[in-house]
């Protein structure tokens, strides 16, 4: 079943509320305030039940001058316009400024209902019609059925809903699969059931028993009951008008403009975006301050024009916006700008980059990349070119649900995409992660030059790097994304034989030790200084004094006592180490020794039966501890237990 809003648009007093009323049996004009003045000042909400079966929701927007602020954010969550034109009036001011609003925030369809048809003649009733036609002459409205009806008589009612019924199957749904955004017209309180939100369900879903946040202020909420069309529902989907009952919040918690969401959006004061303005609007200067309507927040603005020095009417321009009070936007969200005596409508445009850095200078490079990516947001066909700049601007791979968010599409719809091109490459592991082949160049690089140079300083051993040495190397720590990624890249590089795996570390699949014969002599040299030391503790000052008088410099020592170990030649303990021929001949002595006395040897007779220094006694002991050799007592005394 469709999730669909139709709302409706037109001057004030051509008759909307009264057309739906005919069409619903729903009077949208509660207030008083709107009974005693005869206009819809708030917005009014119902549905029509359509012969398919099909519920469409309907929002009935004010069209008074006064209160375009309230239809701009109404329009913001429709999906298609019942625009009404007074057969007996015409074309007013407000309606080609609903035209406008209508066509920057991207409605795509529009039935338009000649209303008051019975005021006046047939030809007087052509000529309405006629005015129509040519209002959107070479505009994508220009095929838009119009219908001349009568909310008094009911004449071309049945026209009129026949007509939205065929309309229905061309109109595309919203997005379920992401955010689920709301942005709440209303909160109020219903004694013994509590707070209660209504508003358009933007993008995603939401079910009964889930939780939501209040933006900005990440008040924590959660769904008690969901309504639809006067009927409880357990899920509420994107393109529904939705009265949600939920916990944690009151009606004084609430201010117009806040947004209901089921993820933590970060509110921001800047974005950068592409305007256009209207015909009627005036010329632009570089920086103009506006107001700005996106759903229903509202803030002042300063407008900073990015690849032109001015903006002539009917004219677009890529720009940075200085939001006066945090918003919670995403990519691709549509707005409206007006004066800041709110009294008319200068244009609107669309969000291209919710987080961007600030543009002090406007240099070719940042046009360049503005227009490209502006090209890809207004290009849906283009989205292929959308991913990669936001993939080249975070420089990282993303999960396809970090991307989703980001620039407001399916993760179906990124799948589908990274499938078809080249230049994006998408792994299908326990996160679903993307980047582009730019990216994985640039990681694949960054591991090769990571195993060369270990095995530089490394030159003596057959082993690599191991994944936790490049994980510290590339900083995953606050991003497992990357981590998880860095894994696939091991992998891909592993069977493509640029890398091979040797005891569970990583090297240049060409990569083997060699050791000259210079070297070789240095290393049995040092060997033989420790098997020198015997029983005795070696000082490694002295060690290293000796080997500077043979050129031998302390990293190449340290290298060597890393070899001598890895080839279970020296015993590594702490600081300390002995040759292995000492440490076998002291655990053969120590074993006989508790052969004789079972019950354990204190550390005076292990002295004694060894021969050792005192200085390298603990050394011994612990090494010996590590291989289960000996163990000490529970009591704490220093008696040596052997294990068998």
């Amino acid at each position: 079943m469709k999730h669909l809003i139709m709302g409706t648009a037109g001057h004030v007093d051509h008759g909307k509320t009264s057309l739906i009323k005919a069409l619903t049996n729903i009077d949208c004009d509660t207030h008083k305030e709107e009974k005693e003045r005869g206009i819809t000042i708030n917005l009014g909400f119902s549905h029509l039940d359509l012969p398919s079966g099909i519920s469409i929701g309907i929002i009935d927007v004010p069209g008074h001058k006064d209160f375009i602020n309230t239809m701009v954010g109404g329009a913001s969550g429709i999906d298609f316009v019942l625009f009404t034109i007074a057969a007996d009036s015409g074309i007013m001011p407000q309606t080609i400024e609903h035209l406008n609003i209508i066509k920057t925030l991207n409605v795509k369809k529009i039935v338009f209902a000649l209303t008051k048809i019975d005021l006046v003649d047939d030809e007087l009733a052509d000529l309405a019609k006629l005015e129509i036609l040519e209002l959107i002459e070479n505009t994508q409205y220009n095929n838009s059925p119009i219908i001349g009806v009568s909310s008094v008589t009911k004449e071309g009612l049945s026209l009129l809903i026949n007509t939205i019924e065929k309309l229905i199957p061309e109109i595309e749904e919203k997005n379920d699969n992401g955010i689920f955004r709301l942005y709440p017209d209303r909160i109020f309180s219903v004694a013994g059931i509590g707070s209660i939100v209504t508003g358009s369900v933007l993008s995603g879903k939401i079910s009964v028993g889930n939780e939501l946040l209040l933006l900005p202020d990440e008040k924590k909420l959660k769904v008690k009951s969901i309504q639809r069309h006067g009927k409880n529902i357990d899920t509420a989907y994107a393109g529904d008008r939705a009265a949600i009952n939920v916990s944690g919040i009151k009606p004084d918690d609430f201010e117009r403009g806040m947004l209901i969401s089921d993820k933590k959006i970060e509110p921001n004061k800047m974005v950068d975006a592409v305007i256009s303005s209207f015909e009627n609007s005036s010329k632009l200067k570089l920086w103009s301050t506006m107001l700005f309507h996106s759903g229903t927040f509202e803030s002042q603005v300063k407008i900073h024009l990015l690849n032109k020095d001015s903006l002539k009417p009917g004219d677009e321009a890529i720009v940075q916006i200085h939001l006066e009070k945090p918003a919670t936007l995403l990519n691709t969200d549509k707005f409206i700008l007006r004066n800041t005596s709110g009294d008319k409508t200068i244009g609107g445009g669309i969000i291209i980059d919710n987080n961007p850095l600030h543009h002090r200078k406007r240099t070719d490079k940042l046009i360049k990349n503005l227009t490209l990516l502006t090209e890809s947001i207004k290009n849906e066909n283009n989205s292929a070119e959308l991913i990669k700049i936001e993939l080249k601007k975070e420089g990282n791979p993303l999960s396809i649900k970090e991307l989703s968010e980001k620039i407001n599409k399916t993760t179906e719809e990124i799948i589908t995409i990274s499938e078809k091109s080249k230049a994006i490459i998408f792994y299908d592991g326990n996160t679903k992660i993307i980047v582009t082949s730019e990216i994985e160049a640039k990681f694949s690089d960054i591991i090769l030059s990571e195993i060369t140079e270990f095995h530089k300083q490394n030159y003596l051993f057959d082993t690599g790097v191991t994944a936790s040495y490049l994980y510290g190397k590339l900083n995953t720590s606050k991003n497992k994304i990357l981590k998880e990624y860095i894994i696939y890249l091991l992998s891909k590089l592993t069977k493509a034989q640029e890398v091979k795996v040797v005891n569970k570390t990583y090297t240049l699949s060409n990569y083997k030790a060699t050791i000259n014969d210079k070297t070789q002599q240095e290393i049995n040299w040092l060997e033989n200084i420790f098997i020198e030391y015997d029983l005795m503790k070696p000082v490694m000052s002295d060690i290293e004094e000796k080997a500077k008088e043979k050129n031998i410099s302390k990293s190449k020592i340290n290298t060597y006592l890393r070899y001598l170990v890895s080839k279970n030649k020296l015993v590594a303990y702490q600081y300390d180490y002995i040759h292995k021929s000492v440490i076998n001949k002291i655990i053969e002595q120590t074993i006989t020794e508790l052969n004789k006395k079972p019950e354990g040897i204190n550390l005076s007779e292990f002295r004694q039966v060894t021969g050792c220094s005192k200085k390298i006694i603990p050394a011994l002991i612990n090494i010996m501890k590590d291989n289960k050799i000996i163990a000490s007592r529970p009591d704490g005394t220093h008696t040596i237990i052997y294990l068998p």
